[in-house]
């Protein structure tokens, strides 16, 4: 499959922004209604976070062909967020049991810094302890996540559009998105760079609206709630523009609706 060298990580947020901008309504409500979904799952203990963690890369697919409508001039629908469902969904679903373990397996990494601090956070909700804080052992925790997570998100950036769109398995998909996102480190690197920058500005934001409100908690709750939503819809679309952008000849969606253009 042949791969192109990525344009500068800025192009992907620009044009993600613009797909953003053809139908932000639907774009809000398709993004609320997922997370609500999944903080429903959340709500069952362990079991939750698991199964929305193993049903991720088909969600992920289903905002891969909303971005495919709209860029074909197409409308979004609410029934295209179970779209990525009816495309290879076993390879999805193993995409996505395989990133659960890599996931636990991070996590696990992490131990050695924290003695399961950070693990136990992330599994049953249980903060660590105030020790932990005070002596930075969940900091170089968090730090060894980071590091141990990056080759992990390489693997599986690309790999759900590329099992589900390019018809590979899992295992070839993982090996195609890891090195494609490898090749193209530049690229990622300001992308990760211009997202940083953002949340800095988003801090600076909740830092001046905590002065103006006297640190009014709902209303903070609501400045984050409304900068989540906003930027959460650009953010799924830039992962559109950079499979497009590095696999310029990959094809689009699988099926098509009767009612949108076809790809």
């Amino acid at each position: 499959m042949r791969t192109v060298p990525a344009r500068n990580g800025w192009f992907w947020l620009v044009k993600g922004f613009a797909l953003f901008r053809k139908n932000p309504a639907m774009w809000l409500f398709l993004v609320f209604t997922y997370w609500i979904a999944v903080a429903l799952l959340g709500q069952v203990r362990y079991l939750g976070p698991a199964a929305s963690t193993v049903l991720l890369p088909a969600f992920s697919v289903s905002f891969m062909v909303m971005c495919a409508v709209l860029d074909r001039g197409g409308m979004l629908q609410p029934a295209l967020l179970l779209s990525g469902f009816r495309q290879r969904p076993s390879t999805l679903v193993a995409l996505g049991a395989l990133y659960l373990l890599a996931i636990v397996a991070v996590l696990g990494i992490t131990s050695l810094a924290d003695s399961g601090e950070l693990l136990q956070w992330m599994l049953s909700g249980e903060e660590p302890s105030i020790e932990a804080f005070r002596d930075g052992s969940v900091s170089r925790a968090m730090l060894l996540a980071m590091l141990a997570g990056a080759p992990v998100l390489m693997a599986f950036w690309f790999a759900p559009v590329l099992a589900a769109w390019n018809r590979m398995g899992a295992a070839q998909s993982l090996f195609y998105s890891f090195f494609s996102v490898w090749r193209n480190w530049r690229a990622f690197f300001v992308y990760g760079a211009a997202l940083m920058l953002a949340g800095a500005v988003f801090l600076i934001g909740l830092t001046v609206a905590a002065l103006v409100t006297r640190g009014q908690v709902q209303a903070l709750r609501f400045v984050g709630l409304m900068f989540t939503l906003l930027v959460l819809p650009t953010l799924f679309a830039s992962f559109y523009a950079s499979y497009r952008d590095i696999f310029p000849d990959g094809p689009g969606p699988v099926e098509r609706s009767t009612n949108q253009p076809g790809p």
